[in-house]
């Protein structure tokens, strides 16, 4: 009977490690670890170079010495793990000089990020991470768009500038999107998030939000129709409209 942390998918690869720890068993377990490296990697110091894939799995084999089932998740641990990245990619200079509260903020967000999706057991909205953050759902997109190596003007152009009656134009429908998202239900605020591509997240096909949700891809369909419904309704019912 489990009464662990432990995910199905790493229990028998790590029992398996745990009772040998040879280095046949250490390099099967990096294997399986694989992209919950390379995902710490990204989320820590940006593209996996060799070098860094290195020392990512050296972090990893130390922290699964250290893993204790009983406290946390093995993914939540490695993503833990993995932050000594930063320390030994500002030694290698591989991070320039980026404004320091967007590298505070974006460690947040992705620490509360984790720390919800443990939580919930599903990845959360972005409303409940701006509720958990106390981050404005702005300064999420301005954060999740930065990358290790930007300028602070290398960042402030991603948003690329409209002349003032397109500006506004965009403003009071982006308005009006937050409006309907602020009512959705969680499940609902996820598809929006990820069809249109909302607070600088990378819009998804159907299939990839129906397999990141576990839904089936008509499922999805379906409740974007209805959220589209929502949304058709701008020109009678929102108040940004001059």
């Amino acid at each position: 009977m489990k009464n662990d942390y432990l995910e199905d998918e790493f229990r028998e690869p790590y029992e398996t490690w745990k009772a040998d720890m040879s280095p046949a068993a250490n390099a099967a377990m990096l294997k399986t670890l694989d992209p919950a490296i390379r995902k710490g990697i990204q989320t820590h110091v940006g593209e996996p170079t060799p070098l860094m894939l290195g020392r990512g799995r050296r972090l990893a084999l130390e922290g699964l010495r250290s893993y204790d089932p009983s406290r946390a998740r093995l993914q939540t641990h490695m993503f833990n793990q993995l932050q000594g990245l930063k320390r030994i990619a500002r030694q290698q200079g591989q991070v320039i000089s980026v404004p320091e509260r967007v590298i505070f903020d974006k460690a947040r967000l992705d620490e509360m990020n984790q720390e919800l999706q443990d939580k919930l057991g599903r990845e959360p909205t972005d409303s409940e991470l701006a509720n958990r953050t106390g981050f404005s759902q702005k300064r999420i997109t301005h954060v999740r768009r930065f990358v290790p190596g930007m300028t602070e003007g290398q960042l402030s152009a991603v948003d690329p500038g409209l002349s003032p009656g397109l500006a506004a134009q965009q403003s009071a429908r982006d308005m009006w999107v937050e409006m309907v998202y602020d009512e959705l239900p969680p499940l609902d605020q996820k598809i929006l998030e990820w069809s249109i591509g909302m607070h600088g997240r990378k819009p998804l096909s159907n299939m990839e939000i129906a397999k990141k949700l576990g839904r089936s891809a008509g499922a999805i369909s379906q409740r974007k129709l209805k959220i589209q419904e929502l949304l058709d309704k701008e020109e009678d019912l929102s108040p940004f409209l001059g």
